[in-house]
């Protein structure tokens, strides 16, 4: 079998190697950040400025543009990606898919008001950045494509399975440091475990016969491909992958982990012995996986850095 695996795009038209594969991997951020891009350095460097703040970027974009102006920005986002969708729907073959932090893709929460508090921002980001239901409009009239959040598909011999939408440590003890009331605290790792415990579920499920390919949205935590490079960030230097991927490759021990999101990277890693890669960022970058008798042949980087 070989997977063609579609790095961070983000609304740009992907680069096709000249080979054959059965299966096309993308882990997200396939929507495009025309216009929000800006606008999400400039909330990044103003929350980093100002910590004590609790405020979610959607409250920041309505400030600067208005809420119809940032709707106008989210639709043609959503526009773009399921264009992008559409056009790899036209290879006829399967589209394993995780949604990316870009591709809102929400969850439901009960949380009226994420910037009201420390809690309520970090539960909001447990119940709502993390759902498990793809959004509608994104995957509309895609026809091969195959859902992999939170859910186990079975393809040539392989498990597959996702957790896509992470952008930075799930963990709440990598998180910063807020005023968590003892309570507060107990309920916001009742629903990291949750999470953990979804997924797991989820795997357990698993064909046990067959090696498993897991899709994340972002790298797991704590390896050469998750650290962040950029010297104008506080941040600079530290691991900021998913602390929940890591788990999940760990315990499960997958034969293979296919994430993106870190854009310094295009690259491998392992865990274990499970495989990790991060396929990178942009429309010139591609991996090809080969894989025979359940175990990878090749790997193989198109385009810049490795």
């Amino acid at each position: 079998m070989k997977l063609l695996c579609i790095p961070d795009l983000h609304g740009k038209k992907p680069m096709i190697p000249k080979e054959d594969f059965d299966a096309i991997v993308c882990i997200g951020d396939i929507c495009s950040d025309k216009g929000i891009r800006k606008l999400t350095k400039e909330w990044m460097r103003y929350i980093e400025k100002h910590p004590e703040e609790v405020l979610t970027d959607d409250v920041y974009f309505e400030r600067k543009i208005g809420k119809n102006g940032l709707k106008k920005l989210e639709r043609e986002s959503l526009e773009r990606g399921n264009e992008l969708l559409k056009y790899l729907d036209k290879f006829g073959k399967p589209i394993f898919f995780v949604p990316g932090n870009w591709d809102q893709s929400y969850g439901k929460t009960r949380i009226k008001d994420m910037d009201k508090n420390s809690y309520s921002y970090l539960k909001g980001f447990y119940d709502f950045w993390l759902g498990d239901e793809l959004n509608k409009k994104l995957v509309n009239g895609v026809k091969n494509l195959v859902d992999c959040q939170y859910k186990l598909n079975e393809f040539m011999g392989f498990n597959f399975i996702g957790y896509g939408l992470s952008s930075a440590p799930e963990e709440i003890r990598r998180r910063r440091k807020r005023d968590y009331t003892k309570p507060e605290f107990e309920k916001l790792k009742k629903s990291y475990w949750k999470i953990v415990s979804k997924l797991g579920k989820t795997y357990e499920k698993r064909n046990k016969k067959l090696p498993t390919i897991f899709l994340t949205h972002n790298v797991p935590y704590g390896t050469k491909i998750d650290i962040l490079k950029n010297k104008k960030s506080k941040n600079n230097g530290k691991h900021f992958g998913s602390t929940i991927a890591r788990l999940f490759c760990k315990k499960q021990k997958p034969l293979f982990c296919i994430g993106g999101h870190m854009h310094e990277h295009f690259g491998k890693d392992k865990i274990g012995n499970t495989i990790l890669v991060n396929v990178g960022f942009g429309r010139g970058k591609a991996v090809v996986v080969e894989l025979v008798e359940g175990k990878i042949k090749k790997l193989r980087f198109y385009g810049k850095g490795k």
